[in-house]
């Protein structure tokens, strides 16, 4: 190469070495720019970074904030659903206490319509049905047509018959002479007499009786000692009161209800003002006495396979007589009440305390049925123990009639089956005619099957056992099948499970089994309410007497009540049959006690209803016929409401 050439090249280098080097600087400057660039989102990326972390916390105070007030709404909407709930129940307590102060106090519903209150989408639940229910109103009709008819004819027999205004032919005669003056008399001469009667009412007697025994010797035989008849047997050896004492002082008291005080005003009304003390040793001298036939009525009642069951409360001065344990149940009762009655935020009103040596105890019945044993059998506890139904009725084997009591319906495992439970159709409808005012359509349609099942029923109550069961499978087990759909249909919506219609539903669902047991038997009778009837006596008798004076006495006291309820029962003259019953009693307890034995000749004859049969003039037959009477008007009254339904 020469030197031209190399120099061409050097120059070429070095033009290419400038170029570079231009290239080189823009480089550096486009770096420099890029580096600027670089650290401008390298700030603008921290920018973004902090306000991402600051977007993040809003979004999570955010988040919190959105789930608190979740939480809050869901709290407000429990706690607006439970004060709906509440007002429900205040509103359905309202209007019970208020028809308890104020409605109706019966059951018994006036108002016309049976099948027409089914809402348009709640079809029939099959094709057979319409059949059935023209079969069974016919079936009715005929029935209160019959009934009706038999009703008329007795009371145009009766009507036909001359009334009498005459008094009664049994009633003793007196006579009271009113006659001229002997001046008035003077030249006048007596052609007849003109009587006039009137009915007289002079007060009960109380006299003191002297039994006079005359002494006898055995004239020449000194040894053989002075001889009298033996003294009449009082209540007690060496008693000063006759068993007709006895006998008003309980007749008084549990068979007419008087308190203590005015007993002794009715005494002074007769000259004798016993202290309160007197009477009440005497209430429990009969206690003693009538023992062996409470004993006696309580084994016939279990000797049945039907009792009706029911309990009541009543009031117990305990006068530091409770053993230990009796302490403990009521120390845990009256905790578990007081719970109860406060509300979860603690602001509900306070449990209604028990007075200081007073407790609330129970009463309870069990009742035989009038086609078998026609008794009632009274025992009481302390406690409302679920436990105490099954001790009561360790001799029974059969079925019980009561109310959905945990002890009633639990009675079958409690007894090992021997014992089954049949539930009270009037309690389940009752609580139906409780919820109208809240659901009226539905509780309207419920109330209308119990109607046609007691409608079934009045028609059967005439027959025998064996034709009112064959009643009850062909007509009334197709009602139950009717009202088994109409509870799958029920919109659950409407059912608060507190509310007065959802707890009648919960009800009727509950003891579903147990209400219709009385299918299985024509004994059976469909509800409880005869055990209802015979509690309210006692139900009277306790705003008197207001309380059982102590522990030992209640129980024996409700022996003696038995004796007297049975007798009411059975329509007898109260005065009479204690009396006989007492004297036969105390009789048998110092002389023979072999005649109080379970069983005995003398038990048996004293039976309520044993002795009505022995004793005719015993029976107060006024108040018999006016029951019967009475009975048959309702039944008349029923089936021309029925009649003029169908109309």
């Amino acid at each position: 190469m020469d030197q031209k050439q190399l120099i061409a090249l050097v120059e070429q280098l070095l033009q290419r070495q400038g170029l570079a080097e231009e290239q080189l600087l823009a480089v550096k400057s486009e770096l420099a720019a890029l580096q600027a660039d670089h650290k401008a989102l390298q700030q603008e990326h921290a920018e973004l970074l902090q306000k991402h972390a600051q977007l993040q916390s809003d979004y999570q105070q955010l988040r919190h904030d959105y789930e608190t007030l979740l939480e809050s709404s869901q709290t407000l909407l429990a706690e607006r659903e439970r004060l709906q709930e509440r007002v429900a129940e205040l509103e359905a307590a309202n209007n019970k206490l208020t028809n308890m102060l104020w409605g109706r106090r019966s059951e018994r519903r006036e108002e016309p319509g049976q099948l027409h209150l089914w809402e348009p989408e709640q079809p029939l639940p099959t094709d057979a049905d319409p059949a059935v229910i023209m079969a069974a109103a016919e079936a009715q009709r005929l029935s209160d047509e019959e009934l009706l008819r038999q009703f008329k004819e007795r009371r145009a027999l009766k009507r036909e018959l001359p009334r009498s205004e005459e008094l009664p032919a049994h009633l003793p005669r007196r006579e009271r002479i009113v006659d001229l003056s002997e001046d008035d008399k003077q030249a006048l001469r007596c052609v007849g007499q003109a009587v006039t009667e009137r009915l007289r009412f002079e007060k009960p007697t109380l006299y003191v009786e002297r039994i006079v025994r005359p002494k006898y010797v055995r004239e020449g035989d000194a040894a053989s000692g002075v001889m009298a008849a033996p003294v009449p047997p009082a209540m007690i050896e060496g008693g000063k009161h006759d068993p007709s004492v006895h006998a008003a002082v309980v007749a008084l008291k549990y068979g007419f209800h008087l308190t203590t005080y005015r007993e002794q005003e009715f005494f002074s009304m007769l000259g004798w003002f016993p202290s309160r003390s007197t009477i009440n040793e005497l209430m429990n001298q009969s206690c003693d006495v009538v023992s062996p036939l409470y004993q006696q009525i309580r084994s016939m009642v279990m000797s049945d396979s039907i009792v009706m069951g029911d309990d009541t409360q009543t009031l117990l001065l305990t006068r530091s007589a409770l053993s230990s344990l009796e302490e403990e149940q009521l120390g845990k009762r009256r905790s578990l009440a007081q719970k109860r009655h406060v509300s979860p935020g603690g602001t509900g009103p306070p449990a209604k305390s028990e007075k200081q040596g007073s407790a609330t105890s129970y009463v309870w019945l069990y009742r035989g049925l009038d086609d078998g044993q026609p008794y009632n059998y009274f025992h009481w506890t302390l406690t409302h123990d679920p436990t105490a139904v099954g001790r009561h009725l360790k001799d029974f084997s059969g079925t019980l009639v009561g109310d959905a009591f945990d002890g009633n319906a639990q009675i079958a495992s409690q007894t090992e089956g021997r014992i089954r439970f049949a539930a009270c159709n009037a309690h389940a409808r009752r609580e139906f005619i409780e919820s109208e005012k809240q659901e009226p359509i539905l509780s309207s349609q419920a109330i209308s099957f119990f109607r046609h099942l007691y409608a079934i029923e009045e028609r059967g109550r005439l027959l025998t056992p064996s034709n009112r069961l064959e009643l009850r499978q062909q007509e009334a087990l197709p009602v139950w099948g009717r009202m088994k759909a109409w509870c799958d249909q029920l919109p659950r919506e409407r059912m608060l499970p507190k509310s007065p219609f959802g707890k009648a539903v919960t009800y009727l669902t509950n003891q579903w089994t147990a209400l219709q047991v009385y299918l299985s038997d024509g004994r059976i009778p469909i509800d409880n309410i005869s055990s209802e009837r015979t509690l309210r006596p006692w139900t009277i008798g306790r705003k008197n007497w207001l309380f059982l004076g102590h522990p030992e006495a209640a129980e024996r006291r409700l022996q003696l009540y038995s004796v007297v309820s049975s007798a009411v029962r059975h329509q007898l003259v109260l005065q009479d049959y204690l009396s006989d019953a007492f004297r036969r009693l105390s009789q048998a307890q110092q002389q023979s006690p072999r005649d109080l034995e379970l069983g005995s000749d003398l038990l048996l004859s004293l039976l309520p209803d044993r002795w009505a049969a022995s004793h005719p003039e015993g029976i107060c037959v006024g108040r018999r016929e006016e029951s019967r009477h009475r009975s048959e008007v309702v039944r008349m009254k029923r089936a021309r409401y029925r009649l003029g339904n169908q109309a």
